[in-house]
């Protein structure tokens, strides 16, 4: 079985950790016997653009092809504009921008199906180059959170190229039932019998710790072992939560939890803000800005935590919450996109409303003042995805889904 990923999202030299889960995902069909390769278009854009844009001049520097972690990793280039102008044009510029790479790869490499990781622009395009150039091919799109409830409210025309690219594909994958049902009710149901929905997960293999972890993590245990160590993960802008989640650190010290110190790993993209609040605030010794990490340390910081908090105001289903609740971090999350799905409140995790400083601030208060509390949710978080939500699970569900659509298609079924 051949499988073309094609997506916007993968481990690459300006960023390492995007699109890890779309990586770890890889890894595992590998590991399935699946032979993949990946197709990872990098935007371009034109002069001026490029002379304001400094992503771009580095995306710019990185080859068109190369190899990581034994995967064959291609980069073409497609046009792309800032703030999302004239995205509704993008899939229509992929498609002809990858259109001649694809068919060479196809020529050496007769791959079976393209599964792209989101609906548009990955998935549209994926749709025209099997209609247009490779009519035996399967395409599977994998829908995240960015192209079911952000794309289709940029405009009108956005929301078209959405709903035709979900009723194009011959088999639409969902991480969340929030978006299988959004399609269902974008595409007025045409979409629901062709449509999965299967969860991401967690590499149980990679989020072990070996000797030198666990001596880190000690190093870090013994460093901090005054305070309670609430641990965030992931980008710091103002959807994940942070401004509220630093105003409830604040008010929490204020009001006596003065053991309260808050560690915010990843990638800032909130400017001078988090600084400027920590100063504005007195909160030099209680907030910690990490910085980003590669993918594979972030389970130190998740073991070192005494709790994990992802405040988010919307998500599609994050991988850091299997991380999370793999590692035994007692862990505080929104209720939003698929995180209901996966997670009882009070059992395996604390579910909190978002946008709200209140519940963020009940929600530590709860954790820190229960020791109990904490070890059953440890417990029974980790138990819940082990048995449940790894990538081998989902690379095996995959599997068996390609296999049922090249099968069905080699009988003559639709």
């Amino acid at each position: 079985m051949k499988v073309l990923i094609l997506t916007i999202w993968y481990p690459n030299a300006e960023n390492p950790i995007l699109g890890t889960f779309v990586h770890e995902q890889a890894i595992a069909l590998r590991a399935y016997g699946v032979d993949v390769r990946i197709v990872q278009p990098l935007p371009s854009a034109p002069f001026p653009v490029t002379l304001f844009k400094e992503s771009y001049r580095k995306l710019a520097k990185m080859p068109e092809k190369e190899e990581y972690e034994g995967f064959q990793v291609y980069h073409p280039r497609y046009v792309t504009l800032p703030l999302h102008i004239l995205f509704e044009r993008v899939g229509d510029w992929m498609y002809q921008a990858i259109r001649p790479l694809v068919t060479r790869i196809h020529q050496d490499w007769p791959f079976d199906i393209i599964h792209a990781h989101t609906t548009y622009p990955c998935g549209y395009a994926a749709n025209l180059l099997r209609d247009r150039d490779f009519p035996h091919v399967k395409v599977i799109h994998t829908i995240h959170r960015t192209c079911i409830i952000d794309a289709p409210n940029y405009n009108r025309q956005c929301f078209e190229k959405v709903r035709t690219a979900l009723e194009g594909a011959d088999r639409d994958v969902f991480v969340s039932l929030e978006g299988k049902g959004l399609a269902i009710t974008y595409t007025d149901g045409r979409c629901e019998t062709k449509s999965e929905y299967i969860t991401n997960g967690v590499n149980t293999e990679k989020f072990q710790l070996d000797e030198a972890d666990t001596s880190e993590v000690a190093t870090l245990k013994a460093k901090y072992d005054s305070t309670w160590n609430l641990v965030f993960v992931g980008y710091l802008n103002e959807r994940k939560g942070i401004k509220e989640l630093l105003s409830a650190v604040a008010n929490l010290g204020s009001s006596g939890k003065s053991k309260l110190h808050l560690f915010l790993v990843g990638r800032n993209e909130l400017g001078s803000y988090v600084d400027d609040f920590i100063r504005a605030n007195g909160l030099a010794n209680r907030v910690t800005l990490v910085g980003p990490v590669l993918h594979d340390r972030v389970k130190i910081w998740m073991s070192f935590a005494d709790a994990f908090i992802l405040p988010s105001h919307s998500e599609g289903l994050p991988t850091v919450l299997f991380e999370s609740l793999y590692a035994g971090t007692p862990s505080i999350f929104t209720r939003v996109g698929g995180v209901g799905d996966i997670v009882e409140d009070g059992r395996e995790a604390l579910l909190i409303q978002p946008q709200s400083i209140q519940a963020i601030e009940e929600a530590i208060t709860r954790l820190m003042d229960s020791p109990d509390l904490c070890r059953n949710l440890s417990t029974r978080g980790h138990q819940l995805i082990r048995d449940n939500f790894t990538w081998a699970i989902n690379a095996e569900r995959h599997r068996n889904l390609y296999q049922n659509i090249v099968a069905a298609t080699s009988k003559g079924i639709p």
